[in-house]
């Protein structure tokens, strides 16, 4: 390093094409270098250059902030890309698509069942709109992704490619048809985000993917592809995975469960269930129960008819007499191989067994009940209701109805309101059962709340909660209408 006595020159006054050049003036500092002059904006100059600078940084700034016009673009120009392909699908009802506005401008829940209703018609959403419903799925596709692509069209997938925040729609599209390839080379997000989209397509053709994703890198590509090659029973996996379970789980001929723990050292076995085997056969008992249950919970559920027992019923009321924790593997294997007739055989076995009158929340109750058909799970709730043939409370409706996660029918619904139509006090049952209604039970009952909601004599508090659902499901009613 150097020095000298003598002031070096000043550089000759640059122009600044970009905000970037006037903030290195402002690094280097007025009295080593003269303040840019940003070209296209008015001259300015200060008797303090530090004044200056500041000046036309804050025009350099608004310049910035404010933009330019979009350029327009024909077809033949180079690097101009085509335009949207033409649609086919037919447009809502004109009140349909300002109601989708609405409930885009306000953020309401009650959207998915706006999508839902288009869907189910065939329709799709207008252009104008899409942006906001693209940029709504983006914060919310797990819920509303599948929905959101039925009444997309082709502009919405148009659009999808032109803006890296709505890809979630083009990974939905994608999924069933990319292959193994294509999908390695995206990256760990990417990856898990495909093999989400593709869980409803899933074929026996998927194994060599799954197989692959179970040694992925990212630990959640690897977790969900463990849980998806579960729902392939007939698979390479799902065969050793039984053969495992028959020599680890089997009826000892006193009548009760016999129960071998794994070898945490079988590198075969391990590697099916997507954990590390251990180089000896050490490891705690806690580590060989854990290996247990992931083995019943991914092993086919046919395995046990025969072996614990004739079927489903059978084998349930053997683990229900002898063994709790097996009773709680075979409701986890049900729920995450998503098997109907096991969560029929379970349910009541798993519901009887909780804790308290009407609690059904613990266990996997609520999850083997979500399998159901909506109408399934009504008829289950009402039985489960009239067991106790007195009128519920308002809290033990809650804990019942609210593990109805789909639209209740006319029955259950009306079961709601006549429970309704008795509160007269606010709490946090009552408003809290008015939530859950207020996207459960059918609309057309919005008279009968808001009659429910004026009623009772003086001195009456009736909660406010009642108010809200009669005006939600009025809401509704009127948004059902718009697609008849």
């Amino acid at each position: 390093m150097t020095t000298s006595s003598e002031t070096p020159p000043d550089p000759a006054p640059p122009t600044a094409d970009s905000w970037s050049d006037v903030v290195s003036a402002a690094l280097v500092g007025t009295a080593r270098r003269s303040a840019p002059s940003p070209a296209g904006l008015p001259h300015v100059e200060r008797d303090d250059p530090a004044h200056t600078l500041l000046d036309r940084a804050a025009l350099a700034a608004v310049r910035a902030r404010a933009g330019r016009p979009a350029d327009r673009a024909a077809p033949q120009d180079p690097g101009a890309f085509d335009p949207a392909p033409p649609e086919t699908a037919p447009l809502p009802d004109p009140r349909a698509a300002r109601r989708l506005a609405d409930l885009l401008a306000s953020g309401s829940g009650l959207l998915a069942e706006w999508l839902e209703l288009a869907a189910q018609r065939g329709l799709r959403v207008p252009p104008e709109l899409l942006p906001d419903l693209l940029d709504r799925g983006a914060r919310d596709h797990n819920r509303i992704g599948r929905p959101l692509l039925a009444v997309a069209g082709r502009r919405g997938l148009w659009l999808a490619g032109l803006d890296a925040r709505w890809a979630y729609v083009l990974r939905l599209d994608e999924a069933p048809r990319i292959g193994a390839e294509e999908w390695r080379a995206r990256p760990a997000q990417e990856r898990h985000a495909l093999l989400e989209a593709r869980e409803p397509h899933l074929t026996a053709d998927d194994e060599p993917l799954l197989q692959e994703a179970m040694a992925d890198r990212s630990s959640r590509v690897r977790g969900l592809a463990l849980a998806l090659a579960a729902r392939l029973p007939d698979s390479e996996r799902g065969r050793l995975l039984a053969d495992y379970a028959r020599g680890h789980v089997r009826r000892g001929s006193d009548g009760t469960p016999e129960i071998r723990r794994p070898d945490l050292a079988d590198a075969v076995l391990a590697r099916a269930l997507g954990v590390e085997p251990r180089a000896d056969r050490g490891g705690t008992r806690r580590e060989a129960l854990e290996r247990l249950w992931i083995l019943v919970s991914h092993a086919p559920l046919a395995v046990w008819c025969g072996h614990l027992g004739e079927g489903p019923e059978d084998v349930v009321a053997f683990a229900a007499g002898n063994d709790d924790e097996l009773l709680e593997a075979l409701a986890n294997a049900a729920v995450l191989q998503r098997d109907r007739s096991w969560a029929r055989a379970l349910l009541p076995v798993v519901l009887n067994r909780l804790t308290g009158e009407y609690d059904v929340r613990a266990s996997r109750g609520s999850a083997l009940l979500g399998l159901l058909p909506p109408d399934d799970q009504c008829a289950w709730a009402l039985e489960f209701l009239r067991s106790d043939r007195r009128m519920p409370e308002a809290a033990a409706l809650l804990s019942v109805v609210e593990q109805v996660a789909c639209p209740w029918n006319a029955e259950l619904a009306a079961l709601v309101a006549d429970t309704l139509d008795g509160v007269d006090r606010a709490g946090s049952a009552v408003t809290r059962l008015c939530e859950v209604a207020g996207s459960r039970m059918p609309p057309s009952l919005h008279e009968r709340i808001a009659g429910s909601a004026r009623r009772g004599a003086a001195g009456d508090d009736r909660p406010d909660s009642l108010i809200r659902l009669a005006d939600t499901l009025r809401y509704r009613s009127a948004m059902h209408k718009e697609f008849s």
